[in-house]
């Protein structure tokens, strides 16, 4: 039971779980904003910006560049992690609006 909380007192996955969270809500406002009604459905869907997949990963490699250190191997895991995931958002971001217009026409 001691590793459950154990898990909750790392600073660095809570901040960015908390950067995960910021971007889904800023989804929806933008939502309520862009199109003046409240869609709950944006919290839970993915895609769109801001990116939460993106935020999650670029604040859990800060995290970690500054607990352990910006020379450590530890950070260029998490660097390159969140590089991977970043290159692989847009790809399918891209290739989804690819479709979409195709699909449109």
């Amino acid at each position: 039971m001691q590793d459950i909380g154990d898990i909750l007192n790392n600073r660095v996955l809570l901040v960015a779980l908390i950067a995960c969270l910021i971007a889904q809500f800023l989804k929806l406002a933008i939502e309520i904003i862009k199109n003046r009604k409240l869609n709950v459905q944006v919290l839970v869907t993915t895609g769109g910006m801001p990116s939460a997949h993106s935020a999650l990963v670029t604040a859990l490699a800060a995290g970690v560049g500054q607990t352990l250190g910006w020379q450590t191997p530890e950070f260029a895991l998490a660097a390159v992690f969140a590089i991977i995931v970043m290159y692989d958002a847009a790809g399918v971001r891209q290739a989804a609006g690819k479709q979409a217009r195709i699909l449109n026409q």
